[in-house]
Parts: structure tokens; C-alpha cells; sequence
């Protein structure tokens, strides 16, 4: 049995797609890492996801699909960029992971994953999200990015059309910063009160032993905070250079694996963005909406600064985003 476990919401949940991993090894798969190819902007201040031409040693399998392995690497504004999953390969000595771009939207992106599950006799498919924005409405202020989310549970759900075992494990408890830790576990009982929550799986010590030594290498302040939790902190912690504040605890270290019908019930931006055909057009019908994406504020942030946009501090990120948001409600 083989089982694609990837980082749904963006590059850096491919650090708690780990927990996923080894959950599904203990009941007899055999896993394979991925994860979007999407940086955030203070490690790839291009906007939008990393395509196969700005790659080197990295093989191209379809339009959405790349092999990186641990000497991987970007060219982006002429600077390089390592890519998460990248760093990830190296610390977990894997031969290689799998990279999927969203660019070409939920529809192409679904059959790209399921050419290649066929290929590989991939059965279980499992998304994965560090801090549970995928369970957010789309009506939250505080939330960041909704983009990749969106168009990975309506990729998701069209894979469960395909005939696949598709499940989305989500861990944090509002780690992100996106939804408060009370929004996410109310979410959770509320998909559970349907008959949508499948399975629960805490860290344990091998799995922090792991992740401990990945994050030597890879950053992810999200995926940090599930261990932080097992590991004892409790209380709240600042992220995202200090901008927003998350609750920590113990629940915090534990991932629910729920089914993507159900999560879609509470997601609706899914359904908004399920036919779009490229990654323009999703964002465009999410701005149609009044929302302010990740996307939109990388092509903001990365006009007005360029490359130095990695180095903006807190004030200036909700500067840029409070002026965007003022702006697409004008043009809206």
C-alpha cells in the first residue's frame, strides 16, 4: 500500500506532513513526501509558487508534479532559493519528495496527482495543514492565506471523485495565527458532529526526535509550535514577526484527519475556486469576494520592494496588507 502525504497549505506544512508520515508507515504504507511548492515571501520573495523552469536538478514528471531530491535547488530574481521540501529531503535522508505546483488550478493539478498516483499505485492521498486554516470561512480578519488552501481542498475533493482515499490532517490549533485555537477545535467538533472526523494522532517522542532535527535545517513557525506543545509550552507565543499572537497547548500537538467533503461544508472558498483554471483566476474570484489573498500580497509587497521584502518587519506587513485590503474593497 502506498500513501502521498503532502503539505497542503503551502511549503513549509510538508515539516508536519512528517507526523502524517510516520502514523501511516506504523499502519503498513509505504509513504512518499510532498508538498505545494509555495514559499512564503521571507524565503522566495517572487510571488507565487516555484515552476519548473526557476529549478535545478530536479526532475519535471507532468505539467504540476517535480521530483526535487536533496540537491535541489531555485533561481528566483537571481537569487537561490532551497525550497522547504528540499531541506526536508536532506534531514529525513530520502532519496526524493514530490513538488506540486497550483498554478494551473484545482481541475489540472488533481489530474496531474492522480496520472502520477496511477503511476505509482498511490491509493491514500493525505493533505496536510499547520495551523487549520483550510477550516477558516473566508469571513476572518485574521486571515492570511486562503489562496493555496482553497485550491488545495478543491483539489482534493476532485481526487475523492477519482476513486481515491483522501483525507486532510490538520494540526496546530491555529498555529498560523489564522483562526484562534477555540475557532479551530469548534470547527473540528463540528465536522466530527457530521461524521467527518476519521482519526486523531498525537506527537509521540519518535516523531519529535524527527522533526526536531528537520527544523535544524527547515523553518516553519507553524509546524515548530505543534512540537513546542508536545515538548511542554504552554501559553501564547508571537509569530509572523510579531503581528499576531497564538495560544499554545497541549492540544496543539495534535493532528485530526477529517474527510474533505466535510471540511468543504465549513471551506466554502473551495467551491468558489474549484473551476478555475489557473492560479490568476481562483485569486481573481476570491478578490471578487473582498478577499485579500497571500498572492495579492506578494505581488504587492514584492513591487514595492523587491527582493528586500524578506527583510520588512512586522509594521510594514500590516501596512502593505491593510492598504491592499482598503484597495480591493474600492475596486470591488
Amino acid at each position: 500500500m502506498k500513501a502521498l502525504i503532502f503539505g497542503a497549505g503551502g511549503a513549509g506544512d510538508c515539516i508536519s506532513a512528517i507526523l502524517a508520515m510516520n502514523y501511516y508507515k506504523k499502519l503498513g504504507y509505504e509513504t512518499i513526501l510532498g508538498s505545494i511548492i509555495w514559499e512564503r515571501y521571507v524565503i522566495d520573495p517572487v510571488p507565487g509558487p516555484i515552476n519548473f523552469e526557476d529549478l535545478r536538478n530536479a526532475v519535471k514528471f507532468n505539467d504540476c508534479i517535480y521530483l526535487l531530491n536533496e540537491k535541489s535547488y531555485a533561481i528566483r530574481a537571481n537569487q537561490v532559493v532551497i525550497p522547504t521540501l528540499v531541506k526536508v529531503i536532506k534531514a529525513l535522508e530520502i532519496e526524493n519528495g514530490i513538488a506540486l505546483n497550483n498554478k494551473l488550478g484545482p481541475n489540472h493539478l488533481a489530474l496531474c496527482i492522480k496520472e502520477f498516483a496511477e503511476k505509482e499505485n498511490i491509493k491514500l492521498i493525505i493533505g496536510v495543514d499547520a495551523g487549520g486554516d483550510v477550516l477558516a470561512r473566508g469571513n476572518e480578519e485574521s486571515l492570511i492565506s486562503p489562496l493555496v488552501d482553497a485550491i488545495s481542498l478543491a483539489t482534493m475533493l476532485k481526487l475523492k471523485q477519482y476513486g481515491f482515499n483522501v483525507i486532510i490532517g490538520v494540526i496546530g490549533c491555529g498555529s498560523d495565527g489564522e483562526i484562534s485555537h477555540e475557532d479551530f477545535l469548534k470547527r473540528i467538533s463540528e465536522i466530527a458532529k457530521m461524521e467527518g472526523l476519521i482519526d486523531i494522532k498525537g506527537y509521540d517522542i519518535e516523531t519529535a526526535e524527527i522533526v526536531k532535527n528537520v527544523l535544524k535545517e527547515a523553518e516553519s513557525e507553524a509546524s515548530k509550535i505543534p512540537l513546542d506543545a508536545f515538548l511542554g509550552y504552554y501559553g501564547e507565543v508571537e509569530i509572523r514577526k510579531r503581528t499576531r499572537k497564538v495560544f499554545v497547548t497541549p492540544t496543539s500537538s495534535v493532528m485530526f484527519f477529517l474527510d474533505p467533503i466535510k471540511v468543504a461544508s465549513i471551506n466554502i472558498l473551495s467551491e468558489v475556486v474549484k473551476e478555475a483554471n489557473s492560479l490568476e483566476e481562483a485569486n481573481s474570484l476570491l478578490n471578487k469576494m473582498g478577499i485579500y489573498t497571500e498572492y495579492n500580497f506578494e505581488i504587492d509587497s514584492f513591487k514595492k520592494y523587491g527582493i528586500e521584502v524578506k527583510n520588512i518587519d512586522g509594521e510594514t506587513f500590516l501596512k502593505i496588507r491593510s492598504e491592499g485590503k482598503k484597495r480591493l474593497l474600492i475596486e470591488k
